[in-house]
């Protein structure tokens, strides 16, 4: 069964409680997993992306808690270590052997470790940062794509329009998750390359997301297909997704017209560099 999130949660911070929000959906994606044909991929592209998101988020806790002199701020980093080791040593069993982390194996930990850290340790410093001046400031300058270099490109996220072709729903909606995070809310999700077609042709859209395999369909034939088609078509920013690393290769991907290419499991903060930098290019 999957998390619901709850007032009971809330820290009273609109930035933290989203991040909460986001770490849940990854456990959800982690529950929906179980027994899927892609469970391992799934498994390693949420292992990935909750060990970087984590450490985006306690960053932020963290920079909002030393803002408003947390007193108890070295036995929370303390808690938010301890978690990011654990996560790391499940992401390390994982590497070595794809088969030997399940989903359920992570869920029992996460379930008990994440949600009774939000409802209960997080609930401590809640009347230090509620309108503290500064504090929320110092949390928003903490950015998942790390943003703050004289050649970082900036993106409106809330502004962007995604499609999704991916026949795994399981794995669409941990991409969603990864976008939702960064105030991503315009993603169309398809399964089929005729449904991918029809919405590049009646939707405008700043760019496609596409695994290889789609089906028994080639996410590679509608990078060609779309390259062919009318100049706005054409000219749409494609990042493809693959987890068969001995059928797929960076080239030939490149050869058929996407502009990326990315193996799973995948790294958020790899995929949201990579969007930003596909977006950066087509302004």
């Amino acid at each position: 069964m999957g998390v619901t999130w709850s007032e009971r949660m809330s820290v009273g911070v609109p930035l933290l409680d989203s991040d909460h929000k986001t770490l849940i959906g990854l456990i959800n994606n982690l529950h929906r997993s179980i027994g899927d044909e892609e469970e391992y991929s799934a498994v390693g592209s949420v292992l990935q992306a909750l060990e970087e998101y984590a450490a985006h988020h306690f960053a932020r806790e963290e920079k909002m808690m030393e803002a408003c002199r947390y007193p108890l701020l070295t036995q929370h980093h303390a808690t938010h270590a301890s978690f990011a080791d654990k996560v790391t040593a499940l992401k390390a069993r994982y590497n070595e052997d794809k088969s030997g982390v399940r989903a359920r194996e992570c869920l029992a930990f996460l379930n008990s470790w994440l949600i009774d850290h939000i409802c209960t340790t997080d609930m401590n410093y809640r009347s230090w940062v509620i309108g503290h001046p500064g504090a929320e400031a110092a949390a928003q300058r903490v950015t998942m794509t790390g943003g703050g270099g004289p050649k970082a490109v900036q993106v409106d996220w809330a502004r962007l329009r995604v499609l999704l072709v991916d026949d795994n729903v399981n794995f669409s909606e941990i991409l969603r998750t990864i976008l939702l995070s960064v105030g991503v809310v315009n993603v169309t999700a398809v399964h089929d390359l005729d449904s991918a077609k029809a919405v590049i042709g009646h939707d405008p859209l700043d760019i496609l997301l596409s695994d290889w395999h789609v089906g028994q369909e080639s996410g590679l034939d509608l990078v060609k297909w779309l390259r062919r088609g009318p100049p706005d078509q054409a000219r749409l920013p494609v990042l493809i997704l693959s987890g068969h690393e001995r059928m797929a290769n960076r080239d030939l991907a490149l050869l058929a017209g996407a502009d990326e290419f990315m193996e799973k499991p995948i790294s958020a903060r790899n995929l949201l560099l990579g969007m930003a930098r596909l977006v950066g290019k087509a302004a």
